[in-house]
């Protein structure tokens, strides 16, 4: 590396560092807050000081050689003083500008330019090299399952796509303005629908068709986050000083409950009698009854052991826990969801102590239905699928109304009988943000959830 090289690197920091300062400057700062940063800011002096007097180029090594990967460790060196120089003049002029002083440079940057000749700006890697950067990272650091890599290979290689891949430093935030419009604009199930044409093409052909379902705002708000966590990542690595993707704000999802209907009766008689035709084996004629009388998750079903059936104080539950002896074959989304369920007085007329009683197997239902090999897929996927087809199979098409459901159906009714929401809460496993009843209440008892439970009356 040459001493061109070197002047030109400090430039370049120099010129970001005093553009960094001026967005400092244009924040809505309370007079508290300066004075506390202005502090910090005379702390940080004196410690950069310190580091020059002493030689201790250490703490701006890491970002020298991040600069200049090429060189060797004596320019390192030379570069990281120069870093810690300009850090110290920009600190001191920054606290001279907070005290009411014009901003005034330490280094006049028309003087640096001309120890070298202009050279052209470096070349940045393009965004599909970032992205490909950037997974690899998060899937060698364990940050993503091998689910959350696929989407985010998908992802990326649609916006890397959208961005006409160009070097990422060459984005700018009109390029990602039109990002987010494309990216909203984008049909859902893209890859089923429209096999073989590029994100764009598939834009091009469905840009006036009204009857295409776009994505939906919480798969665009993925996208999103993809997006900004990927040009946060090239800054923080050095590859681009700033972040053009700072500029999307996520849409408007929505209430969580809007995202899936309840089942009415008519969808659920409809259901069960599709089943009492196609259930070929025990999971078909169970699962689906069990999420009708708990509200549980379909995972949780899934897992069920014949020990997780039995009775607590005098009455029988369901004891969704995480106790196995199979490593990673049980699961519960959330600390919520560990908890006793009341079977309803239904499941157990219609004999599912009997049933349980006749397994003799440690899980109540087969492994293909509760677990997969394949780290891309759910758990549950082909439960899922399975009875979600029966579902549509038995004239239930509204596409918010699916088996999973079963959790909205047992909420709303119970919410309608005035059951309190805590008591809801603990039956359906979710968290309970009240302080009085949650942080500190105990769990209703037993006896009396199992009352509450048995007012819920369905067409099963």
């Amino acid at each position: 590396m040459t001493q061109q090289e070197l002047e030109r690197l400090t430039r370049d920091y120099l010129a970001v560092s005093f553009e960094e300062i001026e967005e400092r400057l244009a924040l809505n700062w309370t007079p508290g807050g300066l004075e506390i940063y202005s502090s910090q800011l005379n702390e940080r002096c004196h410690e950069l000081s310190y580091a020059l007097s002493v030689a201790d180029v250490s703490s701006a090594l890491p970002h020298a050689r991040a600069m200049a990967p090429q060189a060797d460790e004596r320019f390192h060196r030379k570069l990281a003083r120069r870093l810690i120089e300009v850090q110290l003049s920009t600190a001191a002029a920054e606290i001279k500008a907070i005290s009411g002083e014009p901003l005034s440079r330490p280094m006049d940057l028309a003087s640096v330019s001309a120890l070298a000749p202009s050279e052209p700006p470096q070349v940045t890697a393009t965004v599909s090299e970032i992205s490909a950067m950037y997974h690899e990272e998060r899937v060698s650091r364990g940050k993503w399952t091998a689910r959350t890599a696929e989407q985010g290979l998908k992802i990326f290689s649609v916006v890397a796509e959208l961005l006409g891949n160009k070097p990422i430093g060459d984005v700018t935030k009109e390029d990602v303005r039109r990002l987010g419009l494309d990216v909203a604009k984008l049909p859902a199930n893209m890859s089923k629908l429209y096999p073989g044409l590029t994100p764009a093409e598939v834009l091009a052909r469905t840009a006036d068709d009204d009857s295409v379902a776009r994505l939906e705002p919480r798969s665009v708000n993925k996208y999103y986050q993809h997006v900004r966590t990927l040009f946060a990542w090239a800054v923080e690595h050095d590859h681009i000083a700033q972040s053009p993707a700072s500029i999307l704000r996520n849409v408007e999802e929505g209430r969580a409950q809007d995202a899936r209907k309840a089942l009415d009766d008519a969808d659920i008689k409809a259901l069960f009698d599709h089943v009492a035709l196609k259930a070929r084996e025990p999971y078909g004629h169970w699962i689906p009854r069990i999420l009708a009388y708990t509200g549980c998750r379909l995972g949780e079903a899934a897992q069920l052991r014949t020990i997780d059936v039995r009775q607590v104080q005098g009455v029988w539950v369901f004891d969704f826990n995480r106790e196995t002896e199979q490593k990673d074959r049980k699961n519960i989304k959330t600390d919520g969801g560990v908890r006793q369920v009341p079977i309803h007085p239904r499941l157990i007329e219609l004999g599912l102590i009997e049933f349980v009683e006749s397994v003799k197997e440690d899980f109540l239902f087969p492994e293909r239905m509760r677990y997969t090999e394949d780290e891309t897929r759910s758990n549950t996927d082909l439960l899922s699928k399975q009875l979600n087809r029966w579902l549509r199979n038995a004239g239930v098409n509204d596409p918010k109304k699916q088996v999973q459901s079963f959790r909205g159906t047992v909420a709303t009714r119970l919410k309608e009988l005035g059951t309190p929401d805590y008591q809801i809460a603990e039956i359906l496993g979710h968290e309970n943000d009240n302080i009085t009843t949650g942080r500190y209440g105990k769990r209703t008892n037993l006896t009396i959830l199992s009352n509450v439970l048995a007012t819920l009356t369905l067409p099963v």
